[in-house]
């Protein structure tokens, strides 16, 4: 056999055995060359957004990138923006052309001042809280959706952080505080914001920018006279053009009061000259400054004080109202104390009590009693006119008292009691033992003041407004035409503390309502002197803290006596506090204690006059009875005071044993007997009717 026919024949073989696997090989290899084909011109792309977390209004840079595409080839991409929840979209049309590594690029601004954004709907913007989805499509060689995706979140809020005043620092009134707080966003420090803070009266500061670089605003606040005190929690706000915000966390700072202290007292005499040394006849004239502390310089320029007067043995013998003279800048007393004959001689004291000083605003002071030394000379041969006067008064009067000692009824008597009518601008306090007839002497009071065309308010605490009017009425005094014309407003502070009804006030003892109801009175009295009378104090002090409700009472006091009106408050002793009643009556400008002296069935009523500013007062203790219709009738002997006079210049000790001799004995009980006595034979043979006239005052 021919070897080229078994080659061949071989080879045929070899082929016939090989074929299958060569159709195999092929079908295997098919598919991957049409991918191939199908993914000519197809590069790899990616998607960088930057910030991926921004604030309203900021840009947003979005960078295309192709990596191993192509070499030296134009692609065409769309960028596409959609908004949160559909608020807008908009697109872009840009080329990336590759180098001779098939890399390339192309970068676009996303922001409302960018020209290269076509909005399909809504604006181009970063203008809306929330994520905003980028899609990019291949447009050419050829089209191919979503060939890169990306997010970026835009959020509006911003960080404002305080670092100036640590919380738990402690301010006093008349201090500054600084205030600075740093504000940023995703990007960092924000310049340009409002930042704004409250003060402690609900006002608003703005922060200037300090650092724009940092992002630091601050300012220095000065505490007020009036702003609250205790807690002033600060809570920094900020906002940008674009409406970023942010809050601050609280910091909290406590607003302390502002001592009152007396910067300078001096006394002047009648020419006007400074002087500590006093003769009889010449006037004293205290001039003081009063400042508050935690400051620099500022002092008070409002409101009345006390100044009280005492002899070389320490007795008050004259408290003086000083009021603000805007020309001497200072308080200063323009009536003075008169040295008389009949003061001793001596080193006497002028000065302000420990804490009598109140601003209206919780301020007080000072923490110490604050006075100064002044000589008084007195020459004995100035007693001798009024020796032989005195002498020849007591000839006449012991011939005339036999005869005409008769009593005086009326309660004209009590003006004569306190040296004339009550001064204007003053308070009252009216104090003394359930039953007494407090609350009479205050109707009678209020009675006169509505006579005299003065408007009135009355806070009741003891009785419902109709049992007033029913009480009064009985007295004979009308008010109802009072309350008709608006001359009188009865303030019920009583139904809410009866349960009987809300009255005027929902909570009787929210003593700033019952401020603003007082405050808005004397607002429509139009600057008109008003009447304020307050009967009785025990439920407020049952109320609330005995220091919260004597700050009530000066502020509501200094209001009243501000329009050159009447303060009168009356309390029942051992209702209230032994060092609140203290505190009360060294703060009234006068005092009028009433007794009720029980014998058996029987009781008889006493009244005296403790003090009275501006006033000479009587020392002398009058038994009085509550008359229906008429109200107080008082029974004194009509030579009652001469004779008291007298008896006093005739205990009345030499100056060298002034200090050693004893005090004045109170009124006899035997003559208060006989006053009884003679009331009730008054009593039975009926009282002559007053009438409901205004009294003469």
């Amino acid at each position: 056999m021919d070897s080229r026919f078994v080659d061949d024949a071989a080879g045929y073989l070899g082929w016939a055995l090989m074929k299958p696997y060569v159709i195999l090989l092929v079908l295997v290899l098919l598919p991957i060359t049409v991918f191939v084909v199908q993914v000519h011109g197809i590069a790899p792309y990616s998607l960088t957004i930057s910030p991926t977390t921004t604030s309203l209004g900021n840009t947003v840079n979005i960078l295309v990138t192709v990596t191993n595409g192509n070499r030296n080839t134009f692609y065409t991409v769309t960028i596409s923006v959609q908004k949160p929840n559909g608020t807008g979209s908009a697109i872009t049309n840009q080329a990336v052309s590759t180098d001779n590594r098939g890399s390339g690029s192309v970068s676009v601004q996303y922001s409302s001042t960018s020209t290269s954004w076509t909005p399909l709907n809504g604006t181009v913007a970063t203008n809306v809280g929330g994520v905003y989805n980028v899609a990019v499509n291949q447009t050419s060689p050829t089209n191919i959706a979503n060939v890169a995706t990306g997010q970026f979140t835009v959020t509006a809020m911003m960080s404002v952080v305080v670092s100036q005043p640590a919380s738990g620092t402690i301010v006093q009134r008349g201090q500054t505080l600084t205030i600075t707080a740093t504000v940023a966003n995703s990007l960092g420090a924000v310049a340009g914001a409002t930042v704004t803070v409250d003060t402690p009266s609900n006002g608003q500061l703005t922060l200037p920018e300090v650092s724009s670089t940092n992002g630091v605003y601050s300012i220095t606040y000065q505490v007020l006279m009036n702003d609250p005190l205790g807690s002033w929690t600060i809570i920094v706000r900020a906002r940008d053009t674009s409406q970023n915000s942010g809050v601050s966390l609280p910091a909290n700072a406590t607003i302390a009061k502002s001592d009152l202290f007396v910067d300078a007292m001096v006394t002047y005499n009648s020419k006007g000259v400074p002087t500590t040394s006093f003769s009889t006849g010449d006037t004293v004239f205290p001039y003081f400054r009063i400042k508050y502390s935690g400051s620099s310089g500022t002092f008070l320029t409002a409101g009345q004080y006390v100044v009280s007067v005492k002899n070389p043995s320490g007795t008050t013998v004259a408290n003086l109202t000083a009021v603000y003279d805007a020309n001497r800048l200072g308080f200063y007393t323009p009536t003075g104390y008169s040295v008389s004959t009949f003061d001793p001689g001596g080193s006497w004291t002028v000065g302000i009590n420990a804490n009598s000083l109140n601003d209206g605003f919780g301020n007080t002071g000072p923490n110490f009693d604050t006075s100064v030394r002044v000589d008084v000379v007195t020459s004995p041969l100035g007693y001798l006119p009024f020796v032989i006067g005195g002498v020849v008064a007591l000839l006449g009067g012991i011939v005339v008292l036999k005869r005409y000692d008769t009593s005086l009824e009326g309660f004209e008597h009590l003006e004569q009691m306190i040296g004339g009518p009550i001064p204007r601008g003053s308070s009252l306090l009216l104090l003394g033992d359930p039953g007494s007839g407090k609350t009479v002497l205050s109707y009678e009071l209020l009675h006169d003041e509505l006579e005299a065309g003065r408007p009135c308010a009355f806070l009741s605490y003891d009785a419902f407004p109709e049992d007033v009017q029913g009480r009064m009425g009985e007295f004979g005094w009308d008010i109802i035409s009072h309350l008709r014309k608006g001359r009188l407003k009865i303030i019920d502070c009583y139904s809410g503390l009866a349960g009987q009804g809300e009255g005027a006030l929902r909570d009787p003892s929210d003593l700033t309502e019952l401020n603003i109801q007082v405050t808005s009175f004397i607002t429509k009295a139009k600057n008109a002197p008003v009447t304020l009378i307050l009967d009785s104090l025990t439920p407020i002090f049952n109320g609330v803290e005995a220091k919260q409700a004597i700050n009530f009472l000066q502020t509501v006091g200094a209001k009243v006596k501000k329009t050159g009106g009447l303060f009168i408050l009356t309390a029942s002793k051992g209702a209230i506090p032994d060092d609140s009643i203290a505190k009360i009556k060294s703060i009234a400008d006068g005092v009028i204690e009433l007794t009720l002296v029980r014998t058996g069935r029987k009781g008889v009523r006493y009244l005296t006059v403790l003090k009275m500013e501006r006033r000479r007062i009587a020392s002398e203790t009058v038994s009085f009875e509550i008359a229906r219709g008429r109200g107080l009738v008082f029974r004194v002997s009509r030579f009652g005071i001469l004779r008291g006079k007298l008896q006093q210049l005739k205990l009345k000790p030499s100056h060298s044993s002034a200090k050693d001799a004893p005090k004045a004995a109170p009124p006899a009980k035997p003559e208060g007997k006989h006053t009884e006595e003679k009331d009730q034979g008054a009593a039975s043979s009926g009282l002559p009717s007053k009438g409901t006239g205004t009294r003469p005052r």
